[in-house]
This record gives C-alpha cells, sequence and structure tokens, in this order.
C-alpha cells in the first residue's frame, strides 16, 4: 500500500488544510525554459520517495504537502507548486535564477509559465543560500528536502533537533525569517535538520540520495516514537 493521496492526521503534527488565499505569497517572474540539470531525475524519484514514506501529506485541496530543492551556484532546482500526490516529473521542476527578498519576488525558468516554483522557495533559499547558515569554514548545503509533518516542539525535541520558537505562515517573510534565525543559532552542518512549528521539518545535505536517506531515518525514529503514524 501507499501514503499517496490519503489524508492522515499526524501525531507530530500536521497542517491539513492549506486555508485562504493562495499557496505562493511572493511574486514569480518568468523567464524562459530552464536549463538541463543532471539530478533532475533523481530529484524527482526523492520526491516520490518522500510521499512514499508519509512525509508529504495532502492537504484540502488535494496537493501534496511536500518539496524538495538542489542548489546549482545562485541557483535552484525545485519541484513545483501545486503538485499532485505522485507527480513527480522531472519536465516540471523549476529553476529559480534569483530571489528579490526586498520585493518578495522570485525570477524563474520552467517548460512552461504554468509551472511555479515551489511556496516554499523561501524556506529553501534561506537553507541554500543564506550566508549564516552554515558554519565558518563550511560549505553551504547543496540539497534541502521539505515536509508538512513533524511540526511541533514536541517531536522536535524527542528527536533532538531544533525547532523555531514561533509559528509563521508558509511562503511569507516572516517563515523565511523565522529559518534564518534557526540556521544561525543551529548551522551547518553540525545540525543537518530543523523543524518549523507549525509547518514542518527540513533536512539539508551535500548529496540528494545521502539527504534522502538521512530523511527517511528520520522519518522511522519518529515513526517508532509515535509521531508518525504506523506505515500502511
Amino acid at each position: 500500500m501507499s501514503w499517496l493521496g490519503q489524508r492522515l492526521h499526524v501525531p507530530g503534527g500536521m497542517a491539513e488544510t492549506i486555508g485562504e488565499g493562495p499557496r505562493v505569497k511572493f511574486r514569480a517572474d518568468y523567464g524562459g525554459a530552464a536549463e538541463p540539470w543532471a539530478c533532475a531525475a533523481e530529484l524527482a524519484a526523492a520526491m516520490r520517495e518522500l510521499e512514499a514514506h508519509g512525509c508529504c501529506p495532502v492537504l484540502d485541496d488535494g496537493l501534496s504537502a511536500g518539496n524538495a530543492a538542489v542548489r546549482r551556484g545562485r541557483h535552484l532546482l525545485t519541484t513545483p507548486s501545486g503538485r499532485r500526490p505522485g507527480a513527480a516529473d522531472p519536465r516540471d521542476l523549476v529553476e529559480v535564477t534569483a530571489f528579490d527578498l526586498d520585493a518578495w519576488a522570485v525570477t524563474y525558468r520552467a517548460r512552461t509559465p504554468a509551472l511555479r516554483p515551489t511556496s516554499d522557495t523561501p524556506l529553501h533559499w534561506a537553507v541554500l543560500l543564506d550566508p549564516g547558515a552554515a558554519e565558518p569554514g563550511h560549505a553551504s548545503p547543496r540539497v534541502s528536502l521539505h515536509g508538512h509533518v513533524l511540526q511541533t516542539r514536541a517531536a522536535a525535541e524527542a528527536l533532538g533537533i531544533p525547532s523555531s520558537e514561533e509559528e509563521t505562515l508558509f511562503s511569507t517573510p516572516e517563515d523565511r525569517a523565522a529559518m534564518v534565525h534557526s540556521l544561525r543559532a543551529h548551522p551547518y552542518p553540525r545540525h543537518r535538520a530543523w523543524i518549523r512549528a507549525g509547518h514542518g521539518f527540513v533536512v539539508a545535505g551535500e548529496e540528494l540520495a545521502e539527504t534522502l536517506a538521512y530523511t527517511l531515518a528520520l522519518a522511522t525514529r519518529a515513526r517508532a516514537l509515535g509521531f508518525l503514524p504506523a506505515m500502511p
């Protein structure tokens, strides 16, 4: 059996409703077709694995609540916003080429303007490109994986990972600022995982395969502690 298409109550907290307003809360300016990324197929496969292991629940709008990004220089390859469960197609990935934090606007490339970057682009931009995200002398991570489970400070304490104190709305400047605060207080690579209270977990790493394995191991621990339901 699979988690795909199921709406679940998660003991560790899960945003089961998307609420009012659009998912993407920043301006998204289309800049043409994306350039090829060698990791595109691997990134899409990683998203399918996260969904299969209950890390990306389905919200009340029928869309998957989880996303990922890979950094190349100062560009990110992200999953698209408004993704149906199981619809992780490498051709639909989106390249974010710039993020104007003052204007709260991204410039992106994709095979069609209808494909916009994930609403959690601000979160991934903070993890992968904020200058204070990594400890001095260490390179910033290249991969970040995010799912809308494990949203509580209780889960963070049980798993031994840092959690933000305040809850903020996803895709907003406040959400990014809270993530930056967590990163600077608990920088990479001394820390690999963080919980955004009321939002979900973020895991960072250097390579996709290793970061995915770390995330699935974290989910297994959370499940054993009762913060995720048993696998179907």
